[in-house]
């Protein structure tokens, strides 16, 4: 597999990450992780895209009010609130209050796994003027690659900033944060029984960081219950306690 170098060099910066504070050692943020961005994009956005200087982490959103627009964020609202100590009915309170991945903001970083944004996670979404744009002929080279190239950087980033907690979306792809945020040799501790029949994973990183895998939050069959997220925010939010991630 060949890269595209524009590709390669935009696939391993912070290509794919909404942004906000990626705190440090001393300011430790928490990280929400997602798959990959949602909505459909020609092969044009995505050259356009690949122009971008993502060397540097985005501030994030000019405006809080982003957060309540679409539900992958607004659910995030309420699973972040539920570990703040509050209720998942006063999200939206929470959201004008921390403002999470907001310009000016601080705490909270929003990214996902891969770059490229999709209608789906369906494979057949690759067509043949992303191959042209990254220089692979199928999706699953360009997630070899990522996984391969860009999760080493992504275990570079915690290394260094440390959050205290990553908030991983998505039970199917456990293999991918554990790579992004792990170690290598490291094992997950599973919840059981499971919090109203829905799967959490957890462990501490090297780096005394808490990773959390938990399903994502928009599908029928995930984490989409306001019952259900409270608990989940507890349980998270007794662990950071439990191992000193606060």
């Amino acid at each position: 597999m060949t890269a595209n170098p524009i590709f390669e060099t935009w696939a391993k910066s912070y290509s794919g990450c909404d942004g906000g504070d990626i705190g440090s050692p001393e300011r430790r943020a928490i990280w929400l992780c997602g798959i990959e961005w949602g909505g459909s994009r020609t092969a044009e956005d995505l050259q356009a895209e690949m122009q971008r200087d993502e060397s540097h982490p985005r501030e994030g959103y000019d405006h809080a009010s982003h957060n309540l627009a679409y539900i992958f964020n607004w659910q995030a609202m309420k699973l972040l609130s539920a570990i703040n100590g509050t209720q998942v009915s006063g999200y939206r309170e929470f959201c004008a209050q921390a403002q999470p991945f907001t310009q000016g903001s601080s705490g909270y970083f929003k990214m996902n796994l891969y770059p490229i944004a999709f209608k789906d996670t369906n494979q057949t979404r690759w067509h043949e003027n992303y191959a042209d744009a990254t220089g692979f002929e199928k999706k699953s080279d360009y997630i070899d690659w990522c996984k391969k190239h860009r999760f080493p950087q992504m275990r570079q980033w915690a290394a260094t900033a440390r959050p205290k907690l990553i908030l991983c979306l998505g039970k199917n792809y456990r293999g991918d944060f554990k790579q992004a945020f792990h170690d290598e040799n490291a094992t997950f501790n599973y919840d059981d029984p499971p919090i109203d029949g829905l799967d959490l994973w957890w462990s501490v990183n090297s780096d005394g960081t808490l990773v959390v895998i938990i399903p994502f939050m928009v599908n029928r069959h995930g984490l989409t219950r306001n019952e259900s997220i409270q608990k989940f925010g507890d349980r998270i939010a007794q662990l950071m306690e439990l191992h000193g991630c606060r």
